[in-house]
């Protein structure tokens, strides 16, 4: 009887975690949430995981999908994952020009997060030289 007391309690409460959302770190699930600029897309999957939904992300790379996961090996994996948890994902959004893409020019944001934009470098993105 108590275990079934725990559990009913214990689904209760993930119920009403659902309903109020979940906070992870400054973003907050019931956000909506736009992420700009991503590489591999695991930051964006990272925050989905966080929230156990991505049904409030839109996540978006400058590169199309083809060059994406040419360029970082856990891209594909990340982007079916996201895919699954809900987010909407997009390739080829130039952010300077993101007013003007179909998917976004009517949308509203709570949050918009461009982890470490491209400094317009030549080279290797991951040399400390160039980062500094």
């Amino acid at each position: 009887m108590e275990k079934e007391t725990f559990k009913d309690t214990k689904e209760e409460a993930e119920e009403e975690e659902e309903e109020e959302g979940r906070w992870w770190k400054h973003y907050f699930s019931l956000h909506q949430i736009l992420l700009v600029g991503e590489g591999d897309f695991s930051f964006s999957l990272c925050l989905a995981k966080a929230f156990g939904s991505a049904s409030n992300l839109v996540t978006t790379s400058l590169d199309n999908y083809d060059v994406v996961t040419k360029k970082y090996s856990q891209a594909e994996s990340n982007i079916q994952n996201l895919v699954k948890l809900g987010a909407a994902v997009l390739h080829g959004v130039d952010a300077t020009k993101m007013k003007l893409h179909p998917d976004l020019s009517m949308r509203k944001f709570d949050r918009i997060i461009f982890n470490f934009p491209h400094a317009g470098f030549y080279g290797k993105e991951d040399e400390i030289r160039l980062i500094e």
